[in-house]
């Protein structure tokens, strides 16, 4: 077992109790004090880390620990009107926008068009696995070292300007959309907590993000004018 530790994310302070100290390495950008007050305890077992090894072929029990503890730290965000989605956020103007679509889709290709074509105009907020929580003024977007394969994150918070479903198409189009019309992939994209009330909690929290943040469909190519069809959809703006 390895020495527990704690991180800030989302504006908590969160203890892990990891197996491997690969997992204290893979948060260091999060790395805070030790508290006696932590608003989350979260937790490792040799139990839970067989269990994810039996599911994903090819994991190391490294791997595996540092989702077991996000996974843990996810059932108990609803207490705190917080949720993990599934996504791509990046931050342009002061705002973040969030990119999600089923794994394959091509999100990681389109954030890195932002990237060329826009420079130090964007920056990444998380590349995989954030953390929104409502706040008094309308929902945030919380980085966490949880981040995907390339570790795409900046320890930031970041208001949240637009979610934008992303679809693969011939042509670049984008357009304002209801959430209700695509609620079932979106709601996949959410992590559901077993806990029957953690998952009424997190329903009502994303009913609420939905209600306060716009929402948009993108069909786009690979190409500097998805970028352009983009951004002028989100934010009004031109490159």
């Amino acid at each position: 077992m390895s020495q527990p530790f704690c991180i800030g994310i989302a504006d908590l302070t969160v203890r892990l109790h990891p197996l491997f100290d690969s997992t204290r390495e893979y948060c260091r950008d999060y790395w805070i004090d030790d508290t006696d007050t932590p608003d989350i305890v979260a937790s490792s077992t040799e139990e839970a880390v067989r269990k994810e090894l039996s599911l994903v072929a090819g994991a190391t029990a490294e791997a595996a620990d540092v989702i077991v503890v996000y996974r843990d730290i996810a059932d108990q965000l609803p207490a705190f009107d917080a949720v993990v989605f599934h996504g791509a956020a990046i931050e342009y103007g002061g705002k973040a926008y969030l990119f999600t679509a089923p794994s394959g889709t091509g999100k990681s290709t389109h954030i890195n068009l932002w990237f060329k074509h826009l420079g130090d105009k964007v920056r990444i907020v998380n590349g995989d696995k954030p953390i929104l929580r409502l706040s008094e003024n309308g929902v945030n977007v919380c980085s966490t070292p949880w981040a995907g394969k390339e570790r795409w994150q900046r320890n930031c918070i970041v208001p949240l300007g637009g979610i934008c479903l992303l679809r693969r198409g011939e042509t670049n189009h984008i357009e304002k959309a209801h959430p209700l019309e695509h609620f079932d992939p979106l709601l996949r994209q959410v992590y559901c907590p077993q806990n029957g009330e953690a998952l009424d909690k997190t329903l009502q929290i994303f009913d609420s993000i939905l209600s306060r943040v716009p929402f948009y469909v993108l069909d786009c190519t690979i190409s500097k004018e998805a970028v352009e069809v983009a951004l002028e959809g989100l934010t009004g703006g031109k490159p």
